[in-house]
């Protein structure tokens, strides 16, 4: 499949400042913190800004309260099925449903529009590879957990290391609280190619924090693809920013890659 990008850098700019005016341009130049996207916002709702925030708070300070032991009590009651098979374009799809309550710089977009922001992001700079276009579509799938009745606090924010292990000793063997990465990386780790798994597992730790901690390996994918997907993932958030993606090509990365139904 060729991934070379029919749009280009200008195209993209464009659109983004058609979807949403100066809040928008910010993001476009230079991809700043999300504080143009705040200031916008508060013009248009104030109190709806507010009581957004503020759940954002709550949710943040819910998950900073996660201990290993809940870490090993969700990894349990997630080795059951949620879904059962499900296609993995079904499970892409579900992310319209999902809104991220601990993330100001989207303030209620749907994770599937996330989604279309980092591939739109991905080729506008002309990648190429598929394992990253992998990781856009599927990063973030595992906060369909969301619509499934779990706490939100289990779900979303960054990770945080919970254990001391010696440095060099690899990820794998650090306990980082639970969330969305681990259990996306749980259903996909025997379906795609290891960077792919290793990535999703592990966007959302601190990397500073990790870095005395990886091996070898950690260090390769880090570097190779962690620190590249990271500046697409979080780089190009915006409430405003709604690209037209083929959809098309990206569905048939899925099925290609997931020929059958796995189990969710």
């Amino acid at each position: 499949m060729d991934w070379q990008s029919p749009i280009n850098r200008r195209q993209l700019l464009v659109g983004l400042v058609a979807a949403g005016g100066a809040g928008v341009v910010g993001v476009s130049l230079g991809y700043r913190k999300y504080r143009a996207h705040l200031y916008t916002a508060a013009r248009l709702n104030k109190r709806g800004l507010e009581e957004f925030l503020a759940e954002c708070d709550r949710v943040h300070k819910r998950h900073d309260a996660q201990t290993a032991e809940m870490v090993t009590a969700l990894k349990k009651k997630y080795e059951n099925p949620v879904y059962g098979r499900i296609r993995v374009w079904d499970l892409v799809e579900k992310m319209h449903q999902c809104i991220d309550p601990s993330d100001p710089t989207l303030l209620g977009m749907s994770q599937f529009g996330h989604v279309m922001q980092v591939v739109a992001a991905m080729e506008a700079s002309r990648i190429q590879d598929p394992n990253l276009f992998l990781l856009a579509l599927l990063h973030d799938a595992g906060k369909v957990l969301l619509v499934n009745g779990e706490l939100p606090e289990n779900v979303v924010c960054p990770v945080d290391r919970l254990s001391e292990v010696p440095e060099g000793a690899g990820l794998d063997n650090v306990v980082f609280q639970f969330g969305h990465s681990e259990f996306i990386y749980s259903r996909l780790k025997d379906h795609v190619p290891e960077p792919v798994a290793w990535v999703a597992r592990y966007h959302t730790i601190r990397t500073r924090d990790a870095a005395p901690y990886m091996n070898a390996k950690d260090r390769e994918y880090t570097e190779k693809y962690l620190r590249p997907f990271k500046g697409f993932d979080g780089g190009f958030k915006s409430p405003y920013l709604r690209p037209k993606i083929d959809l098309a090509k990206y569905r048939e990365l899925i099925e290609q890659t997931f020929p059958h139904p796995i189990l969710v």
